[in-house]
């Protein structure tokens, strides 16, 4: 009965271990490609140089 039980828990711990380490995998892709995908969309001002405000420059 011993080695049944103790059988039992070995197999459902590496079905967690692995479980878990495959959701660890899946969740870094997803969160690489979410990321990735966001275009960013620039801006008139980004290809221009720095703002200068000229009343400023006295």
């Amino acid at each position: 009965m011993f080695k049944f039980l103790f059988i039992i828990f070995l197999i459902i711990y590496v079905c967690y271990k692995l479980s878990s380490f495959f959701l660890k995998k899946v969740i870094k892709t997803s969160h690489k490609n979410f990321n990735s995908s966001k275009n960013k969309k620039g801006s008139i001002l980004d290809k221009e140089g720095e703002y200068v405000d000229y009343e400023e420059l006295d």
